[in-house]
């Protein structure tokens, strides 16, 4: 089993979820078992599964595992579902419920989004108004989750249930003589015995353990998150096979790669390379950095993070007279490593050429990075030419829409946006960056690959486009070409060579084995 680990999986995924989904029907179509394993609970998990079309057969989460709430049907629970005293009354508020006893509130009742029907929690209180306790619901509609407060209003118990009602999972409250808050977890009675863990990092090294054993113990573990999950890999008690995946630049100052601060993604991992079975970087150019500065003691591999389905490779060409006139879009987290707002520097010096040209930004915002970007915006007068859309997951339709995909950033690993956009026929243009733009882009033949920080550069390759009609439909034509180089077939090639070293290891283990 290859088991790709992660932290969550969120309704708003970044790079490294999309690169999840993607490899695990890459895997799935290729008939080479694979799962998505994250560890953080999460009381919208499934509903955020069902979204991404992933099956619950293809993932694994914790709590789940250890609840025996992998395989749950949906069944609806509302406040007509709940059975209050006699002595009680229920008065709406808003989409909410209040329970009063003796004019005392007892409880209030929280139903969920959008519909407003399905329960989300119910808050417990003392006669004075103090809370001492709150059920929350899994939106399969079951109890999954109870929360017990200390008489400062702070939780003291959580207590994490399965289907059955009963508590699977513990995680308490302590301080330390410090006065600092220290995390303990408790498995209940699994297989008839109470573990406890000091911090979610050691219980989630039980889990990847009880993982190992559970599918026979010949697994690979592909860890996309290595701040959260390295140490628990590192300090497994059963023999694995341990991949570490590089999503972006491993250090901080790519004009220096030998000397360079690690990027704090990967500075643990990488100190602590020796640890790993292999090692994946997305481009040729990472893996000859890796090499030079790391040597070649483990396995280096250049897998992409992503690939072109067959389908969309076979899809009719969008006809270039139905894209939107001008419009330029980069679909991407609006982040300060992506650079927007050099983008919109760029687009206001274009925009003085082309007034109907407009640029439009898909992504969900880290931290107060959108309010920032929109108030560039305001101060600039570009209002009514540049739009923030928020998240989605439907990409197609706005690559099918544009006629410039824009990606300025200062940093990547690969990006799946490039990739994808490329597939829809979407001229590029990009920062010539560590890595990925230039191994998609070919420079002056389907995109620009322009200069980090050249703002005039930036707007210059704009205007060339947008005043080179034929070029940019020629553009769009070498770009459907182009990323026939990502196809299903020719990414799995590369995953294969890391396969064929997987499974080396464990014969060799078995030999070893055989020999003692």
């Amino acid at each position: 089993m290859y088991y790709f680990l992660n932290d969550n999986m969120q309704a708003q995924k970044s790079g490294i979820e999309h690169a999840e989904i993607k490899r695990l029907m890459l895997f799935n179509k290729n008939n080479v078992a694979a799962k998505i394993v994250t560890r953080s609970f999460a009381l919208d998990l499934h509903q955020v599964l069902a979204q991404a079309n992933i099956s619950t057969a293809n993932f694994i989460n914790l709590f789940d595992f250890f609840n025996n709430t992998e395989q749950v049907d949906y069944q609806q629970v509302t406040v007509n579902d709940l059975k209050l005293p006699d002595d009680c009354s229920l008065q709406k508020n808003g989409h909410d419920y209040v329970v009063t006893q003796q004019d005392k509130r007892l409880m209030i009742i929280t139903t969920r989004e959008p519909e407003f029907t399905d329960l989300k929690n119910i808050q417990y209180l003392e006669p004075n108004g103090k809370t001492v306790k709150m059920i929350w619901y899994d939106t399969r509609g079951f109890i999954s989750l109870e929360q017990y407060f200390d008489w400062d209003g702070k939780i003291a118990n959580e207590q994490y249930l399965g289907r059955d009602g009963v508590a699977h999972i513990q995680k308490l409250h302590l301080l330390d003589r410090q006065g600092n808050e220290q995390n303990s977890w408790r498995i209940l009675n699994y297989h008839g015995q109470d573990y406890s863990f000091n911090g979610m990092a050691e219980l989630t090294r039980f889990f990847y353990d009880e993982l190992n054993q559970s599918d026979g113990g010949h697994n690979v573990f592909i860890c996309d998150r290595t701040v959260e999950l390295a140490w628990s890999l590192f300090h497994m008690e059963t023999k694995a096979f341990k991949v570490l995946h590089l999503h972006n630049d491993h250090v901080n100052d790519p004009s220096d790669m030998q000397h360079s601060t690690l990027n704090s993604n990967y500075e643990h991992a990488l100190n602590n390379l020796g640890q790993w079975n292999a090692v994946i970087s997305a481009t040729p150019q990472q893996t000859t950095d890796m090499v030079a500065r790391f040597g070649e003691k483990v396995p280096e591999f250049t897998i992409p993070v992503g690939f072109v389905a067959n389908e969309t490779l076979n899809e009719p060409h969008v006809d270039w007279q139905t894209r939107t006139p001008q419009k330029l879009v980069e679909v991407a987290r609006l982040a300060p490593e992506k650079q927007q707002d050099q983008a919109i520097k760029a687009f206001e010096k274009v925009h003085q050429h082309y007034p109907k040209a407009t640029l439009e930004f898909w992504g969900y915002s880290n931290g107060d990075t959108e309010e920032k970007l929109r108030k560039q915006v305001t101060e600039a007068g570009l209002t009514d030419s540049v739009k923030f859309m928020g998240y989605s997951e439907n990409v197609s339709e706005i690559y099918n829409s544009a006629q410039i995909g824009l990606l300025p950033s200062r940093a990547e690993g690969f990006s799946l946006m490039l990739l994808e956009a490329q597939a829809h026929g979407l001229p590029l243009i990009a920062n010539d960056i560590k890595y990925g733009p230039a191994d998609i882009i070919q420079d002056q033949k389907t995109g620009i690959l322009t200069k980090n920080d050249d703002i005039d550069g930036l707007a210059e390759a704009i205007l060339d486009l947008l005043s080179n009609p034929a070029k940019l439909m020629n553009f769009s034509e070498a770009a459907y070409d182009n990323s026939r180089r990502y196809s299903e077939d020719a990414v799995m090639a590369q995953w294969q060579l890391l396969i064929t070293e997987a499974d080396r290891f464990y014969q060799q283990q078995q030999t070893v084995a055989e020999v003692d």
